[in-house]
């Protein structure tokens, strides 16, 4: 049975070659019903039977399709057979004009669109001209994708049947997959125009959110350094340096990021095992968490709700961003921990030796000027060289001037920014 089938695939695949003259491209651009309706079955994980029948049975269905000319040639955004009418549910709201799930989506796009005056005040930082015309850019940027998913461009996908543009909680959630770069690739356009257009989007997306991405993953490093920094606030009863922290690693950052990332991936198994129309196993669920929280996005396991949809288009943002903090700092501690086994008790005391006697210049007791550049390069590690820089400056301001202190005019006019 099943060599038959497979003979009656490649016969079918003959005949379109040899018949109709299309390329594979127009063929591969519009799958036929039958064979959608496989993938779907197929999507939610039970044994699949008779698959060369099938596709055979499909693929006769669109050589029959393609001699009627209900195929669209290559090269055009969509088809000439009107939209399909099949949608998802949604929840919708008693009093309200819009559903639980577009209300969501409507957030999310308010929310990108902000994204650097949030960034701004998240990092207490003042709001500049750039996050202005960057914010700009992102609404105007994400208006016209919002558009042509939602009325212009066609997509396919094993959700439904048919072709048809997206719902506003289908863009959302498509949008959300290219700019963590997860993609599924259960959504996707169906004709060749809408193909190229979605590949440029792609690299304009990635863009102009990659430096926000990144600002995120800085701000979650500082706040977690400015945490551990205000436990270890020196006293002056204190030495300069903790020389124990010179032989052993500090794990804090790395155990919060991590600590941030597996909350993140414990709320999505949680939520894709017991919310009602998924209905992952529990290992499904880790399976789909840690996957799609990677980037790998293999696609076996997809929101096939609405309420799914929205709710991963906000937790794949936070994940990759708790991601990118957690891969940040195991580099990081890994990088000191290897420093850290490079060196022994006896380097630090050379080191500790070289340092008092550059500062010092081989005097027996220090001036205070010498204790402060002693402190710099003991606690911040600045280097002997920058130092000389810093006291040829000084002596070079110093001169024509009676006394050993440098007039504050002197100062503005040579050291500070121009006018």
């Amino acid at each position: 049975m099943k060599r038959r089938g497979f003979a009656l695939v490649l016969a079918a695949c003959a005949s379109l070659d040899a018949g109709d003259g299309l390329s594979l491209v127009s063929r591969s651009a519009a799958p036929d019903h039958d064979a959608r309706n496989h993938l779907r079955r197929c999507s939610v994980n039970k044994p699949c039977e008779n698959t060369s029948a099938e596709v055979a049975r499909g693929t006769k269905q669109m050589r029959l399709q393609l001699r009627a000319g209900q195929v669209p040639a290559p090269g055009t955004w969509t088809s000439g057979e009107p939209d399909s009418k099949d949608y998802n549910e949604e929840t919708r709201l008693r009093g309200f004009g819009y559903s639980a799930e577009k209300i969501c989506a409507l957030l999310y796009c308010v929310m990108l669109a902000s994204t650097p005056f949030l960034l701004a005040s998240l990092a207490e930082q003042q709001l500049t001209r750039a996050h202005m015309l960057e914010s700009v850019f992102l609404t105007a940027w994400l208006g016209a994708v919002i558009y042509l998913f939602t009325h212009v461009v066609k997509f396919q996908s094993i959700h439904w049947d048919g072709y048809r543009p997206l719902t506003l909680v289908e863009s959302v959630y498509l949008i959300s997959q290219i700019l963590t770069t997860v993609g599924y690739g259960d959504i996707t356009p169906a004709f060749p125009r809408g193909q190229v257009w979605v590949a440029f989007n792609v690299i304009v997306a990635l863009c102009l959110y990659g430096s926000i991405i990144c600002e995120v993953v800085q701000i979650l490093r500082d706040r977690i350094h400015e945490e551990l920094m205000e436990d270890e606030q020196r006293t002056a009863e204190q030495p300069l340096k903790d020389w124990s922290s010179e032989l052993t690693t500090s794990k804090g950052p790395l155990i919060t990021s991590l600590g941030w990332f597996l909350g993140i991936a414990a709320i999505g198994v949680l939520f894709w095992h017991f919310y009602p129309g998924e209905g992952k196993t529990w290992m499904q669920a880790t399976y789909m968490s840690v996957i799609t929280l990677s980037t790998v996005g293999f696609g076996a396991f997809t929101a096939t709700t609405e309420g799914g949809k929205v709710f991963a288009a906000f937790w794949m943002l936070a994940g990759v961003a708790a991601l990118g903090a957690l891969i940040s700092g195991f580099i990081n501690t890994m990088m000191l921990e290897k420093k850290v086994e490079r060196r022994c008790l006896k380097d630090l005391q050379d080191e500790f030796r070289s340092i008092m006697q550059r500062a010092s210049g081989g005097r027996a007791k220090m001036s205070k000027a010498d204790f402060l550049k002693f402190g710099l390069m003991l606690s911040k590690k600045m280097p002997d060289q920058e130092l000389k820089v810093i006291e040829h400056r000084y002596r070079n301001l110093l001169t024509g001037m009676d006394d050993h202190f440098i007039r504050r005019n002197a100062l503005v006019d040579n050291e500070g920014p121009p006018l």
